[in-house]
């Protein structure tokens, strides 16, 4: 048992990790246990420490390991070691390498990692998919990383182009860092997992998604085909393996009788690892006989291969064999057969496991009769079930578990390591809580295990698995589980082979060709390369120089050592198992770099007449040659050549202007350069040159003629006579450009075209043309010859039973090469029972059915090359009686047919003169008008024309030496639906129409149902159900928009669904006034427009148009509503009002034409104004004339402009403005001219006008409901009244009138229909409107009750929510009403209705249902009896003799009777023993307890029982093992443990002398015989003496801790502070118990009244009262060994007040 958490343990093993060399590694293994861990790393036996490459990291429990830059070298398992003072444990983690190969390069130095090195991250992952076959899937990402990763996709573990034509397939990348993958036309074999990786310089990552192809339903087709017959026995596995080649890869589907089998409990079908396509039938019953065909196909054609399978019984059968089950999930399933005697017994299995009897499984016999019952049904009992009698005798029955997991996992799933494995899962809801566990942990979503849901379907994919996956696998939805054994099968796996034949030929100059041969054994299967090490002679170290994979020679020069010597050579093989040993090549070799030029020459630019110098510097003494335009230089009077050790020089005396252009080389051993020389003209003189001469350096016939073979570089090149001249390369006439695989080079004279990869295309003639000069080659391309690949031995030795298939597969070394099979000498040629076929390398010869002549030698012919092959058939032993025998079929055959129909009963017997005669149950069967009897070769008919339930029986066809029997079924043909044809009928009709769904059936009298929306329709006053013949109609003679449903008509066999929707009616417009009719108003004038117009229906939505632009509400323009009546009011009309106003209802509209007319010649007249005393006033009118003179009077009384009174003119308008009113500016105020005169009242008011300062919104209720209208004004004492259609609103039982401030409400209750409209609220000055919109109450039930199943004295709740709060609801339990009481209770929550039961009985069984607003829901309450289990078992015990003993034991309930026992022997009470309850525990006493008690006493409860051994002996107290010293540091766990030789003997522990009492850094335990004293965060104070007593004996260790070393965990700051004010200088340390100074410079400061030292726990701080310009300066504190400074400076006043001034001016 663990204390305190006990020791070390591995909670999460580490799974192999394999990189890349030069990425980094992780580590990570979880590991838990307390006290405090200690954690290493080690490799080697050696401690890892976190330097260098390594850095180690905790996350909690989990403990990391990284390392940076990996190497080869660094391969190897790891060991992560955990321990503490309890106990140890250790756990391995594997790293594997793996090199990318390499061409030949010169060891260099790796170089530093960039800054802006970004390594491969996934930004959007691709999403998992389900499509159907023939649809595309197409996934999508999104990367990260610099440089832009490369993306490789993977379908299994296997690259695309190896499993997919590239037409099926597109890769593609967009902009943005997206990458796709697009699959064209879906297919089955496409499902699987996909695994994107991206990879850059810096690192690789990786994702999955899962693909899963739905099948469509096929149709049924008959096929006639030979089939092969194969005859199992019953209660046997079948297996049929058919191997199918093609490209694009087939798609298999197999088929039983002409359907599609669909893989379930006991049909698997799947491609095994050889290729074969597999249907497995698991326990073969006799209903499994038929024709099994599998038929492939892709976009090239069809194929199919057919067995008939037969399934015979055992030679004992069952009287009454098992029958299939269906249970719902915990319940009950009872399995019953019957055997044909008493006496013989009989075992069970589920599948291939043996069921034994326990709490789980009942297994009974009564006479013949054999029944097993399986208690509390779970996912994972859904299988099949055998009961076997000893001879082997099997009956078989599937049992169906119906639940939450409708697809269960497989039992168990075996998968190699490196391959996926795959569980899927499906539910019966969406949406469901689902968690995926391994071995108990749950899982999460990583880059290796990929967690995807699909609606109802869940699956769990492990990428690249190795063995530590293995376990059990389990799915959870909700309290159902489901589990399965996951096993990873490690291949066997070994390092490879080292290379033979090693050599080494040094014929060549200053190099060496190395060769080897792989070894023989070598494994093909395995990616293996060659790593090639040199070494110098003297040295110790190896370099590597080459990695390869396919070469087996290479050629080592001089220039790839870093400097002479002689050196010797080695080689090995390495693939991702390991290395092979080294071979070391025979001979040494001296090798010397070549010559390099260290200083190169440099264009010169002259001038005419001068000299020109041209140096060039080698790395060795070398003789050289200069050349001028290809001419070799002497040394003469014009040139000069010198050579000075490694230094050449060249001087051209007065260079004339003919040398302008010039190419300079110089050539010595292995060095080549050039340079060019440019004349410059003299200033004085101008000339003009014509262009050099542009010629090619003429060349050997060997470079102008290329031979070379496919896949082979091929480089064209010749030489320039000026280094700047131009050339352009053709090939058969036309020119040639950069492209893909082709590079066109130019390199001071030298012109070259590389082609990296020859192909046939590429032969032709290739010229090279300059301006002046052309050049040619010849350039032929030749294949390589051909050549076989090596196979094993055993592949080429083939043995097959007869009528198998026989599969001869070589591979050539290319594609293009045709091949050619013969066997003995004489040639193969395809027909039906051989295929011959060719898939680029791959070549076979496929035998369908193998026969006896078929044996043979068999050779393919490719080129010069040949591979034999031997093929030996094994013949089947044929039976040679005599007696006519039935052929087929071979066993009984079970038909059913419908009546009406032909029946043929057909047998084959093995001579076609054999007689044979029909009976039907027994007797003769004679031939008659309806019976025909028929006789064709060795086949032998019954043919029935017309069926009836008269024909069935038992049919016999008996030849005298055989029999076959025939029982023949025949029933009643399903009723079907005739017409409509179609599954399901959309049927759209309009309200108040009438609805007819009709429906033929293929019987008059049967019976047919209708639903809707899931309930049985019954006949009714508005819905008719019609039966006329074979014709049946639903009628709804008018329909409204609730009669929108699904409507099912469903036979006993077949269903047709009618998804009905009805719409409501075309609104259409009806207005009492003539459309069209003209509106006349006087524009100003306080007139009220309404256009009104009603609709045909009141719930019609209409908008309202003004020429053509859609009208919104605001003070003028109002909508109103009522009943079907619309109305738009025009308030104030003025001229822009006049126009064409639309009412538009979508199906119909209507229009008004307004006319508002002007009153004489003013367009706006004065109004009456109401002002405030000293504001101000304007009055304005409108002219119909610009011009025109206009006078102001007050009272008759001109008024004449001053500062009081501004009058205005503005092209129409008048203006009068009156500042600073007064009392006598009331009064009538008037303007005038010669036509026209116009008067408005001033009234002059001291109170301020009432104006709406926020506008209402629409407002949404629902009828019953509450409504609240809520306005502002802009003064508090404001009055406003609310209007409805011009009606005064007054407060009453349904209008409540209230006012908040500035706030006006109108608040209605239980809202009806008739209240919705628009409803007015006004102001003396001001008015607003809000337009109410009430919605019929809708009640629904979104979530009902759920079944509940609970034990006793528990409690059940039931939870109801509706789509309404308030909504009053009745509970009812069996029919009566629920009272709530202390144990119903009955609550309501918004919309959550609840009914809790608790302290529940047996009684409480029944049925619950909730009802509301005529909606009803019902649940089943199920209350079961609670099992006794005992959750404290007895344990032995050993106990002083004298002593008092209590046995005591614990059990789930309180009320339970128990007996003890001892020895078997029932005890009762009495004066030394004791038998007593104490709520669930059951005790026994022995008072005072001596030897004679020692013995097996029992508990015994019903059928359980508890058991323990007692022993009584005399027995003295000592201590086994004692008290330890502990010396630790500060801050860690003290643990000490003392172990005495009783059990349950009482201890105390002392410290000093002083007892220890627990608190929550000190715990006390006892388990058994030990004791435990844990300190946590132990502190030095704790040190002492530690002593344990327990009655006379006692134990003392010592505790030591050790006090960390103190450090300063916040240093000091610079401050800067202000003359006169305080300073704090502060510190934090990591102690509290340590001493501090501190320091002002170089003086120890001490505490006073201007200077003050504080302490509070780990902070210290300085405080500086009044500081002054003397406190200036240095301060420090220190701390132990550590010190930390900090500067103060100090500003004087005169500063503050200085900048206050200058603030203040």
């Amino acid at each position: 048992m663990d204390v305190f958490g006990g020791a070390p343990r591995v909670l999460g093993y580490p799974r192999p990790v394999m990189v890349k060399c030069g990425t980094a590694a992780v580590l990570k293994c979880q590991i838990g246990g307390d006290p405090q861990l200690d954690v290493i790393w080690e490799r080697k036996n050696e401690s890892i420490l976190p330097e260098g490459r390594y850095r180690i990291t905790q996350d909690g429990k989990v403990y990391s390991l990284y390392i940076s830059g990996v190497t080869m070298e660094d391969a190897g398992q790891y060991i992560c070691r955990a321990k503490n003072n309890i106990g140890e444990t250790y756990a391995a983690a594997t790293l594997k390498v793996e090199e990318e190969p390499q061409e030949l390069q010169q060891t260099q130095p790796a170089p530093h990692p960039q800054q802006n090195e970004v390594k491969p991250h996934f930004l959007i992952k691709p999403l998992s998919l389900r499509v159907d076959r023939g649809e595309d899937a197409a996934f999508s990402c999104k990367l990260s990383g610099e440089p832009l990763p490369q993306v490789v996709w993977e379908k299994d573990g296997k690259q695309l182009n190896e499993i997919y034509e590239s037409s099926h397939y597109h890769v593609g990348q967009q902009d943005g860092g997206w990458f796709q993958l697009k699959i064209f036309r879906t297919r089955a074999p496409d499902g699987g997992v996909y695994m994107c990786k991206a990879i850059n310089k810096y690192g690789e990552a990786m994702t999955g998604a899962v693909l899963l192809v739905e099948p469509i339903p096929e149709q049924r087709e008959g096929s006639k085909t030979n089939a092969k017959k194969f005859t199992v026995t019953e209660g046997k596995h079948a297996k049929f393996r058919c191997y199918v080649t093609g490209k694009p890869k087939p798609e298999i589907v197999w088929k039983k009788d002409g359907e599609n089998i669909v893989p379930g409990r006991r049909f698997l079908i799947f491609e095994d690892r050889e290729g074969y396509y597999t249907l497995k039938v698991l326990y073969c019953k006799q209903q499994d006989t038929g024709l099994y065909i599998c038929a492939a196909s892709n976009a090239l054609g069809n194929t199919l291969s057919a067995v008939q399978l037969s399934v015979k019984g055992p030679p004992v059968r069952f009287k009454r064999a098992l029958l299939d089950a269906e249970v719902r999930e915990r319940d009950v399933a009872v399995l019953e057969c019957e055997v044909p005697e008493e006496s013989i017994s009989t075992a069970w299995y589920l599948e291939d496991q043996r069921l034994q009897p326990g709490n789980k499984y009942n297994m009974e016999q009564k006479g013949t009769r054999r029944r097993l019952t399986i208690q509390n049904v779970g996912a994972d009992d859904d299988g099949v079930y055998l009961c076997e009698m000893p001879d082997g005798g099997k009956t078989i029955a599937e049992l169906a578990v119906k639940g939450t997991i409708v697809k269960k996992l497989p039992r168990r799933l075996e998968v190699m390591e490196g391959e996926n494995a795959a569980f899927f899962v499906e539910v019966e809801q969406d949406d469901m809580d689902i968690c995926w566990f391994k071995d108990g942990l749950q899982l999460q979503e990583t880059h290796q295990t990929i967690i995807k849901s699909f609606g109802k379907t869940h699956i769990l994919v492990f990428v690249n698995t190795s063995y530590q996956d293995s376990g059990t696998i389990t799915f959870m939805a909700g309290r159902s589980t489901t589990s399965s054994k996951l096993r990873v099968k490690t291949a066997r796996h070994c390092p490879p082979i080292c290379p033979v034949s090693v050599q080494m030929n040094t014929d060549c100059l200053n190099g060496a060709i190395l060769s080897w041969s792989a070894s023989p054994n070598l494994q093909n299967s395995t990616k293996s390369v060659y790593v090639l090490e040199r070494q110098e002679v003297g040295s110790q170290e190896w370099q590597r120089c080459l990695t390869t994979e396919t070469a087996t020679s290479a050629e080592v020069l001089g220039d790839s050592v870093p400097c002479e010597g002689d050196y010797r050579f080695r080689i090995c093989c390495v693939n991702k198992y390991g290395r092979s040993g080294h071979v070391e090549f025979p001979k040494v070799v001296h090798l010397a770099p070549g010559p390099k030029i260290k200083t190169p020459l440099k264009n010169a630019v002259v001038t005419e007449g001068e000299d020109a110098v041209f140096s060039i510097e080698l790395s060795a003494n070398l003789i050289g040659t200069w050349f001028l335009n290809s001419q070799q230089l002497q040394d003469s009077g014009r040139f000069s050549i010198t050579q000075s050790k490694n230094q050449h020089t060249l001087r051209l005396h007065q260079v004339p202007n003919v040398y302008d252009g010039a190419e300079i080389t110089f050539i010595a051993t292995g060095v080549r350069d050039s340079a060019t020389l440019q004349i410059k003209g003299q200033e004085f003189s101008m000339s003009c040159f014509a262009a050099p001469e542009e010629k090619f350096l003429p060349m050997s016939e060997m470079d102008t003629k290329k031979t070379t073979e496919v896949g082979n570089p091929i480089v064209l090149y010749c030489e320039v006579s000026h280094p700047t001249a131009n050339v352009q390369w053709f090939k058969d006439g036309q020119e040639l450009h950069v492209e893909e695989g082709l590079n066109i080079q130019s390199d001071g004279n030298m012109r070259r075209i590389v082609i990296q990869s020859a192909e046939y295309f590429h032969s032709g003639v290739y010229t090279c043309q300059s301006n002046n000069d052309i050049l040619t080659f010849n350039v032929n391309v030749e294949a390589p010859p051909v050549s076989f690949k090596e196979i094993m031995q055993e592949e080429r030795q083939k043995s097959a039973m007869e009528l198998d298939p026989v599969v001869l597969t070589c591979e050539l070394s290319r594609p293009d090469e045709p091949a050619y099979w013969f066997k003995d000498g004489v040639a193969v040629l395809q027909s039906d029972n051989i295929t011959i076929q060719s898939e680029g390398t791959m070549k076979r010869l496929i035998i369908r059915s193998a026969a006896l002549p078929d044996a043979g030698m068999y050779t393919c012919q490719a080129g010069d090359q040949t591979m034999s092959f031997s093929v030996n058939i094994k013949g089947n032993s044929r039976n040679t009686e005599t007696p006519v025998t039935i052929v087929d079929p071979k066993d009984d055959i079970h038909m059913e047919r419908y009546v009406s129909e032909e029946v043929v009963l057909n047998c084959e017997l093995s001579r076609s003169n054999g007689e044979a005669h029909w009976f039907k149950d027994g007797l003769k069967l004679q031939e008659s008008e309806n019976v025909r009897l028929s006789a064709e070769g060795p086949y032998r008919r019954v043919t029935i024309l017309c069926a009836s339930k008269l024909d069935s029986g038992e049919y016999v066809c008996d030849t005298g030496g055989d029999s076959i029997f025939f029982q023949l079924i025949i029933t009643e043909a399903p009723v079907c639906i005739v017409s409509p044809r179609e599954s399901e009928v959309d049927v759209c009709i309009l309200s108040s129409e009438k609805l007819v769904l009709r429906c033929e059936i293929s019987k008059a009298d049967a019976e047919v149902c209708w639903f809707c929306d899931g309930m049985e329709i019954e006949e009714n006053d508005i819905l008719k159900l019609e039966d006329e013949g074979i014709y049946r109609r639903l009628v709804i003679p008018c329909a409204t928009i609730d009669d929108s449903a699904e409507y099912v008509c469903e036979t006993a066999d077949d269903s047709v669904t009618f998804w009905v929707k009805v719409e409501e009616p075309p609104v259409k417009l009806s207005c009492s006034k003539e459309t069209g009719s003209i509106t006349e108003s006087f524009a100003g004038e306080p007139v009220v427009l309404e256009l009104e117009c009603e609709l045909s229906t009141a719930n019609g939505v209409v908008n309202w148009y003004k020429n053509g632009s859609t009208i919104k509400e605001n003070e003028r323009f109002c909508f109103e509503e009522e009943g079907a009546f619309r109305t738009l009011v025009i308030l104030c009309a003025e001229l822009q009002d006049s126009g064409e106003y639309i009412l538009d209802a979508k199906d119909d509209s209507i229009s008004f034409h307004v006319t508002v007319q002007g009153k004489k010649c003013l367009s706006v007249s004065l109004v009456d104004t109401v002002a405030h005393k000293d504001g101000m006033v304007t009055l304005c009118c409108e002219l119909c004339k610009a011009k025109a003179d206009v006078q102001w009077k007050k009272d008759g009384v001109e008024i004449i402009p001053s500062r009081r009174f501004s009058i205005r003119a503005n092209g129409t308008e008048r203006s009068l403005t009156i500042h600073r009113l007064t009392k006598e500016d009331a009064g009538e105020t008037c303007f005038v001219n010669s036509w026209l005169c116009n008067t408005t009242l001033l009234h002059l008011h001291t109170e301020a006008q009432v104006l709406f300062t926020k506008r209402m919104e629409a407002v949404m209720a629902e009828e019953f409901g509450e409504a609240v209208l809520e306005t502002e004004v802009s003064l508090e004492s404001g009055e406003v009244q609310w209007m409805r259609q011009g009606v005064v609103i007054q407060s009453g039982p349904r209008h409540k009138l209230t006012q908040n401030a500035c706030k006006r409400i109108l608040t209605i209750t239980n809202l009806s229909l008739s209240d919705r409209g628009t409803y007015r609220c006004e102001t003396l000055h001001d008015r607003t409107q809000v337009k109410l919109n009430v919605e019929r109450k809708k009640i629904v039930i979104r979530k009902g009750l759920m079944d509940n199943e609970t034990f006793e004295r528990e409690t059940a709740s039931f939870e109801v929510e509706v789509s309404h709060a308030d909504v009053e609801g009745v509970w009812q339990k069996d029919g009566l009403r629920v009272k709530p009481n202390n144990n119903w209770r009955v609550s309501c929550n918004g919309r959550v209705h609840g009914l809790t039961l608790s302290n529940l009985t047996l009684e409480d069984t029944g049925s619950i249902v909730f009802s509301a607003e005529g909606l009803r829901t019902t649940a089943r309450l199920v209350v079961k009896e609670t099992p006794v289990t005992i959750i404290k078992k007895l344990s032995d015990v050993r106990f002083e003799e004298e002593s008092a003993v209590i046995l005591e034991c614990e059990l789930s309930r309180p009320n339970v009777d128990v007996r003890w026992l001892k020895n078997g022997l029932e005890l009762k009470s009495s004066k030394t023993l004791r038998m007593y309850s104490m709520g669930r525990k059951r005790c026994l006493q022995i008072l005072e307890c001596n030897i004679s008690d020692s013995g097996l006493y029992t508990c015994e409860i019903g059928d359980l029982t508890c058991c323990l051994l007692e022993t009584l002996r005399k027995c003295t107290l000592a201590i086994i093992t004692g008290l330890e010293d502990l010396w630790i540091k500060e801050d860690q766990n003290a643990v000490f443990m003392c172990e005495l030789s009783l059990e349950d003997m009482p201890g105390e522990w002392y410290k000093d002398g002083s007892r220890i009492r627990p608190t929550s850094t000190i715990k006390t335990r006892r388990e058994g015989i030990k004791h435990f004293l844990l300190i946590c965060n132990a502190k030095p104070e704790d040190s002492g003496e530690i002593k344990f007593v327990s009655k006379q004996v006692e134990s003392i260790a010592y505790l030591e801790v050790e006090e960390l070393p103190v450090s300063i965990v916040r240093p000091l700051r610079d401050r800067t502070a202000l003359e006169k004010h305080r300073v704090i200088l502060e510190c934090t340390v990591s102690s509290t118990n340590c001493d501090v100074t501190w320091y002002k410079g170089d003086q120890e400061l001490e505490s006073t009244e201007h200077m003050e030292i504080i302490q509070e726990g780990c902070y210290h701080k300085l405080v500086i009262h009044q500081v002054a310009l003397e406190d200036e300066g240095t301060y420090s504190i220190e701390v132990g060994e550590h010190s930390s400074t900090a500067k103060l400076m100090v500003e004087g006043e005169y500063g503050v007040n200085s900048t206050a001034d200058y603030i203040y001016k």
